[in-house]
Parts: structure tokens; C-alpha cells; sequence
């Protein structure tokens, strides 16, 4: 009896999918892709998915940019004229400031790893620095700095993707 029930539910299974009868395909088997009602996307899914690209753009053009430009600009004045004479609680205030905004951009707050983020923001401003130091002349730091934050923005996108990885 067993063994019968076994038969009947390994043929079952085997004409669901191998089976061609297309005019008696009801629930209980598989459609084929064109026609399954399943898989026809509503025009409010197609809505959402351009919300979704919409508001992942203007996240980055208003949260990410600003908060790297902010951020790299940043560490540049506070390394470059302030590091010793400003007020630590600001400086910490505007690194916070810079760090959520880039965060908040392409990253998430649920995530720990995302802090790499701003780091490499700030890590690519330093380099910038050591650069401008090396050379002796720190008045063209701001000059020629925005030659460098492109590269700052590349480090903050392959921080992130680096965190993403699955693997």
C-alpha cells in the first residue's frame, strides 16, 4: 500500500513537470512562463520598483554626495589649519555629521561594517594631506584637493561593496 502511494506521488510530481497537456493545466500544475499568472507583475509592483531606483538616486545625490564632499573637505580644514587650535567637540560633531550623512546615503545603520564608509572617506583626505605635506605646500590643499575626491568617493563605493560580499 506504501509502495503504491509512493508510485502515485513520484508520477504525480514527474507529470507536472514533463507533462504537455497545456488545455487541462490547472492550479495544481506548472504554467509555462508566458502564460502563468503568477508571474505577471501588477502595474503597482512596477510602480514600487521605480520608486525604489528613484529614491536610491536621490539618497545619493542628496545624503551621500553632500556628506563625502562634507566629510573629505573636512578632514582636509581639520587636518590642513584646525587640528590644534579647534574645539575637539566640533571636530567630532562635524565628523558625526559627515558620517551619518554617508551612512544614510548607500549604507545602513544596521549594519556595523558600513562604518568602513566614512572611513574611507577620510583615510583617502588624509592621504590627500600627507600628499600636499610632502610636497610643502599646503596652500593649494583645497586646490588641488578636489582632484582627489573622486578617488574618495571610488574608496566609499568599494567600502561598501567590499562589506556587502556574501562570500
Amino acid at each position: 500500500m506504501k509502495k503504491t502511494k509512493l508510485d502515485q506521488r513520484i508520477n504525480n510530481a514527474f507529470n507536472t513537470f514533463f507533462d504537455d497537456d497545456r488545455e487541462n493545466s490547472g492550479e495544481d500544475r506548472l504554467s509555462f512562463v508566458h502564460d502563468s499568472a503568477l508571474l505577471a507583475s501588477e502595474p503597482a509592483a512596477q510602480f514600487n520598483n521605480k520608486g525604489d531606483r528613484v529614491v536610491k538616486f536621490l539618497k545619493r545625490a542628496f545624503l551621500f554626495l553632500p556628506g563625502a564632499f562634507y566629510l573629505f573637505f573636512g578632514t582636509l580644514t581639520a587636518f590642513s589649519f584646525e587640528f590644534f587650535r579647534a574645539n575637539p567637540l566640533s571636530l567630532l560633531a562635524a565628523f558625526a555629521i559627515g558620517s551619518f550623512m554617508t551612512i544614510f546615503g548607500i549604507g545602513s545603520l544596521k549594519n556595523p561594517k558600513h562604518l568602513a564608509i566614512p572611513v574611507s572617506i577620510v583615510a583617502v583626505a588624509i592621504a590627500a594631506f600627507w600628499i600636499f605635506f610632502a610636497i610643502g605646500n599646503l596652500k593649494f590643499v583645497f586646490w588641488y584637493g578636489i582632484y582627489f575626491f573622486p578617488l574618495a568617493l571610488i574608496a566609499a563605493l568599494l567600502a561598501k561593496n567590499l562589506t556587502d560580499d556574501k562570500k
